[in-house]
């Protein structure tokens, strides 16, 4: 059984932000930061298909967490993950580890609470936080050329 570092390697390794793992493969990867690549996953692999898989993520606040919890992952390696999103996996029943929990997560710059994280800061639900960060994120999303 891989161990948190054991991930993290590999995310490094790879240059990586995202992997996305069932049954010892991987099912998807994105080099790209934020919540995009969640979003893509959720798309492009489909909830059943990602439904008791594992996330190993650089980054997982509440917005990620809730994306996660959205498709029924079961289980979550990050190198940074935030309090609030922590608690979202723990109400889930998912299990997580991380190499470094913190108050809350940043934007790009470090100015301020990242953006994502503060469109569901009153969202509890994950099918809700989706079509919220789906409906924002997209802009994003489709300027990058998916």
């Amino acid at each position: 059984m891989e161990s948190l570092e054991d991930f993290l390697a590999k995310l490094e390794k790879e240059e990586l932000s995202l992997m996305i793992l069932k049954d010892g493969k991987i099912v998807y990867k994105s080099r790209d930061g934020g919540i995009a690549p969640l979003i893509e996953a959720i798309e492009g692999v489909g909830l059943e298909s990602l439904s008791g898989s594992i996330v190993v993520d650089k980054v997982v606040g509440k917005a990620a967490a809730l994306l996660i919890a959205y498709f029924q992952a079961k289980e979550v390696f990050a190198k940074i993950m935030s309090w609030k999103g922590a608690g979202i996996l723990e109400r889930e029943g998912i299990r997580f580890v991380a190499k470094e929990l913190v108050e809350n997560i940043k934007n790009r710059d470090g100015t301020g609470l990242c953006p994502f994280e503060m469109l569901v800061s009153e969202v509890e639900d994950s099918q809700e936080a989706y079509r919220l960060l789906r409906f924002k994120g997209s802009g994003w999303i489709n300027s990058k050329g998916r």
